[in-house]
């Protein structure tokens, strides 16, 4: 029988200058997700949290997002981790027993990755009622919110000096030499996404209050009126790529970004 405890680990990637999001960050994780089954590490730079039933993953100085991950995998003993974001925050109940059906599918036929929400794009093709495949060549295939990654895979697939933004758009390139890739058809840990290029949304911000959460609004600011339109304007555009077939959607995002990134020297 899997021990799937022994073979999954839940990695909170964060880093020490984002520690005022870990207590409402873990105070809403046990809120809805009380019977997690997994060991939890916290990623972190050089600060260790005491946060009950936490476990610290000290990796030194601060150099880049995938350089603390790669630091960080290696200290890891699970072959499988289910990544998430210091900035994404839980906001609804997550079925455990549904989580765990998918989780001991992907370990057990030794899956490379699968998303557990749909949220940056839908599977192209469809597995079964549960999970559909993620194709060669579809955007933000190495998307990392609420991942599960065969460690072994996501360390050959970081690039030292990436943020989690490049990662997702470059990251994706690289992935196509490997097949295994899905995500699921429902979206099993709803979340929002609380802190955007360092300020807190305010959105999120009015959201974690109906929800009793402190927040410390001294450590980082809110974002100003002129910045929140623009990340709405950046989530719309977004929202256009679907417009297009799947198979062209990278295609449409490499032109986008010409001029500003080289994205095939990225790859």
């Amino acid at each position: 029988m899997l021990n799937l405890k022994n073979r999954l680990a839940v990695l909170v990637v964060s880093c020490d200058k984002y520690s005022d999001l870990w207590k409402p960050f873990f105070s809403l994780f046990w809120r809805f997700w009380p019977d997690c089954p997994f060991d939890i590490y916290l990623l972190s730079n050089n600060i260790s949290p005491a946060i009950p039933q936490v476990k610290s993953l000290l990796v030194g100085d601060d150099i880049s997002w995938s350089d603390n991950l790669q630091r960080g995998l290696s200290q890891l003993k699970e072959d499988y981790v289910f990544l998430f974001l210091d900035d994404l925050f839980l906001r609804e109940s997550v079925n455990t027993k549904e989580v765990l059906e998918v989780f001991s599918w992907a370990v057990e036929t030794d899956v490379n990755y699968i998303r557990m929400n749909p949220m940056r794009n839908k599977p192209d093709k469809s597995l079964n009622k549960s999970i559909g495949i993620l194709s060669k060549g579809v955007i933000y295939r190495t998307s990392t919110v609420v991942s599960v990654w065969k460690k072994d895979v996501l360390l050959d697939l970081l690039k030292l000096g990436e943020s989690a933004w490049s990662f997702e758009v470059y990251g994706s390139i690289r992935s196509d030499k490997y097949d295994r890739f899905y995500a699921s058809w429902k979206d099993y840990f709803p979340i929002t996404n609380a802190v955007i290029k360092g300020k807190w949304r305010k959105e999120a911000v009015r959201r974690l209050k109906l929800l009793g959460i402190e927040i410390d609004l001294t450590s980082r600011k809110i974002m100003t009126f002129s910045e929140t339109i623009i990340q709405y304007l950046k989530l719309l555009r977004s929202y256009g790529l679907k417009l297009f077939p799947s198979k062209y959607r990278r295609r449409v995002k490499s032109f986008i970004l010409r001029g500003k990134y080289n994205y095939e020297q990225n790859t």
